[in-house]
């Protein structure tokens, strides 16, 4: 295992971003072995052909060139030695003179987005296509055109990079981001660079749960993972899928299918005190996910989704640099760090005095000179001390700062007023 070197989020999406990161290929493999010299990764592989509950895990794909020319003319119209994305990926291998009617009928394009490149791909199709930009259609004149494809199939293995952080506890937290999609840079890119940085900054901490960071193919890549480890699956606690976190976009929570566990409150109290606005939805109505597989049947982790979509350059060429800035990724990365601290560190309060306390015998009487807000509401703090509501719930009830309520009941712990019970 290399040796680890400290994280930058920006150089990483630059060194990733052109690579060609599908399903299964060597550019996956490649991106992977990347994040292994900043992280101690495992990798886990499964190989093509392997059953995963309902779905097979593809072939490795991979492509060397690709292009199209008027048969006449011989003039190129479109190369893929000029941009990733002009091969709708996983496409299958052809070298043939086709009617411009049937290659109109393999090409896609953008109406609404005219001059960029879409991203296109047939996983589980065994199709051809290309894909360029909707003006350049008019280009189309001819009558036939040579159509190159020189892709290939073989067996291969998925791979999924695991970064696990032991914590005091095997109760886990699951932090997820997808690896693929060649030569775009917010999906998902950024939600690799925020998962990495957040689980290094982890790595330099004591925490209570332990903590998995996970990138992966996008859907398949969590299936895989899970059919094939189960048996952690009764020991995650949680999970949040982070991606297209770098644009200018307000960021936008999608709850978890439970709508309303603790994990949707802690995010949305981090959003509503840390940022000036955000958006929130229910499960699957903001961005549909890997939250499926996480949340969905048979699993079930409540998992929220964090984003800042929609934006006009989704799932296309120009989701490049350009559309992120480094202190977007910041901004997204401290929400993250935030949430997590306040899940690490929450706990059941459970009183072991009979009475109101006397606050002034213990050094717990606050001035309303020094604190109004925490003086008036040490009553009802007492009054939820009975080891049904954590320390997070409690302060969120009483529209208080988490650190302010944890503060003061440790105070409490520390004069044997309390016990601590995990959440």
């Amino acid at each position: 295992m290399p040796e680890n070197h400290e994280f930058d989020m920006m150089h990483c999406i630059e060194n990733l971003w052109y690579r060609r990161r599908d399903i299964v290929s060597s550019g996956f493999d490649e991106s992977l072995k990347y994040l292994q010299n900043h992280l101690p990764l495992k990798i886990h592989e499964i190989s093509s052909g392997t059953k995963c509950w309902t779905w097979t895990v593809p072939e490795k794909w991979e492509i060397n060139e690709a292009f199209i020319e008027d048969a006449e003319t011989g003039q190129r119209i479109l190369d893929l030695a000029n941009h990733p994305l002009h091969v709708i990926s996983y496409s299958l291998p052809i070298d043939s003179i086709v009617s411009r009617h049937e290659l109109l009928s393999h090409i896609k394009t953008n109406p609404q987005r005219p001059d960029a490149i879409p991203f296109g791909y047939k996983y589980y199709d065994r199709d051809w296509g290309f894909c360029m930009p909707h003006s350049k259609l008019e280009k189309l004149k001819g009558e036939k055109y040579r159509v190159v494809i020189r892709s290939s199939f073989e067996k291969g293995t998925l791979k999924v990079g695991d970064c696990t952080v032991p914590g005091e506890t095997d109760e886990t937290i699951v932090i997820l981001a997808h690896l693929c999609h060649p030569a775009m840079v917010n999906d998902d890119l950024s939600g690799v660079a925020v998962v990495a940085d957040v689980i290094q900054t982890l790595q330099k901490t004591k925490n209570y749960y332990t903590y998995k960071a996970l990138f992966v193919p996008e859907t398949i890549g969590s299936i895989a993972y899970l059919s094939q480890n189960e048996k952690i699956i009764p020991h995650v606690k949680y999970g949040l899928f982070l991606e297209m976190l770098g644009n200018d976009n307000t960021h936008a929570l999608q709850r978890t299918r439970q709508d309303d566990s603790k994990l949707d409150r802690m995010a949305r109290s981090i959003l509503k005190n840390n940022t000036d606005t955000f958006r929130e939805g229910a499960f699957r109505k903001i961005v549909c996910n890997d939250e499926m597989v996480w949340n969905g049947p048979g699993v079930d982790i409540p998992t929220i989704s964090l984003s800042r979509f929609p934006y006009p350059e989704y799932h296309s060429s120009d989701d490049n640099l350009g559309v992120i800035s480094e202190k977007r990724l910041f901004e997204s990365r401290d929400l993250i760090l935030k949430l997590l601290s306040i899940l690490d560190r929450d706990y059941m309060p459970k009183r072991t005095f009979k009475g109101p306390v006397f606050l002034s015998g213990y050094g717990l009487f606050v001035n309303p000179e020094t604190d109004l807000a925490l003086n008036r509401n040490i009553e009802q703090i007492m009054l939820r001390l009975e080891g049904r509501q954590s320390v997070f719930e409690i302060s969120d009830e009483l529209d208080l700062d988490f650190d302010l309520v944890l503060n003061y009941l440790d105070q409490f712990h520390r004069n044997g007023l309390i016990t601590k019970i995990p959440c």
